[in-house]
């Protein structure tokens, strides 16, 4: 009886049971979507300016958006989020001209992103127009 369960075990086939794979394959699917989580990413769409010199001097009375750490200030006057976006909407930013829409946002170096993203919505949401003020180092 012996040599029989030898000779049975020399005449299988090497073959691996791919039977199975499709219900592995399918469960997979199933638990990625399942786990995976949709997140609709908040974006703003900001006007910027082009950056060229024009022949006409820029206002005085273009407000200055100053973010220094997670302070905000306008035009030297700490202010909240809901503050600014309350003196935006005051400005009517929508029914100017393009050219008198720039509002100037500087930003220390340590600010949170989440206040750098906030001013420059409020901005974008009024319909100003973003002139980003870099350091010259």
């Amino acid at each position: 009886m012996r040599r029989r369960s030898t000779r049975e075990k020399k005449h299988r086939s090497g073959e691996i049971p791919t039977g199975s794979f499709s219900d592995i394959a399918f469960l997979l699917i199933i638990y990625f979507l399942v786990a995976t989580t949709l997140v609709k990413v908040k974006t703003i769409t900001a006007d910027l300016p082009t950056g060229e010199k024009t022949s006409q001097p820029q206002s005085d009375k273009t407000p200055i958006v100053n973010l220094r750490g997670a302070e905000v200030f306008l035009n030297d006057r700490k202010v909240t989020i809901e503050q600014l976006n309350e003196r935006l909407a005051a400005l009517e930013l929508a029914e100017k001209d393009p050219s008198k829409r720039v509002i100037m946002l500087e930003s220390a170096s340590g600010t949170p992103y989440e206040n750098y993203f906030q001013a420059l919505a409020s901005i974008s949401e009024h319909h100003g127009v973003v002139a980003i003020v870099e350091e010259d180092e």
